[in-house]
């Protein structure tokens, strides 16, 4: 109902939920989304409805074991444009500690089951990442690569700037560190 322009889906692990994930993307007839006409109408104007079908990106997660052995049935599903690797939720269920990368075999054979399905199916690879990964993560294949969440992102910038604003009122250059004895209200 908000007008979304793409889709990402947690854990699809099989072509059932891939044909479900893509559904609830798609209006009727093609698809079972319902239609919220205000927010979408307002972002992009009245053509969003009779565009969408062919805009909205279904991203459909690859996130398990199960999904890596599953792999080319899920991207034979007409009206998956990309997929998105979770690595740590891969990890995990791989029998690894979680984390953006792991060089385990396990793991590394899974990243180039995935790279290599995506590119026999025509079908944009992309996954989770760091900003020390992105380079390796092009070179594997990936065509879209995040380098950080929003909740990351926003506690970066809050910092940032209440260390500049620290700096400025104290002329101490303390950069983000508060001052002795204080806590740091951004911090976790």
């Amino acid at each position: 109902d908000m007008g979304a322009m793409g889709v990402i889906i947690p854990m699809v692990n099989g072509k059932q939920e891939a044909e479900a994930a893509v559904a609830a993307c798609r209006y009727a007839p093609a698809g079972r989304r319902s239609m919220g006409p205000i927010v979408p109408s307002q972002r992009y104007g009245g053509s969003y409805f009779a565009n969408a079908n062919d805009n909205v990106i279904c991203i459909p997660m690859i996130e398990t074991g199960t999904a890596v052995s599953r792999i080319d049935e899920i991207l034979s599903v007409p009206g998956i444009d990309a997929i998105y690797v979770g690595p740590a939720d891969l990890s995990i269920t791989l029998g690894l500690a979680p984390g953006f990368d792991n060089a385990d075999e396990r793991f590394t054979h899974a990243i180039e089951t995935i790279i290599d399905a995506c590119h026999r199916h025509n079908i944009v690879p992309g996954i989770h990442s760091a900003v020390p990964l992105a380079q390796k993560r092009h070179e594997q294949g990936f065509r879209m690569i995040t380098v950080s969440a929003d909740h990351s992102a926003l506690v970066a910038g809050m910092r940032g700037e209440a260390g500049k604003a620290r700096e400025a009122v104290t002329g101490t250059g303390s950069g983000t560190q508060p001052p002795a004895g204080k806590r740091d209200p951004y911090s976790a």
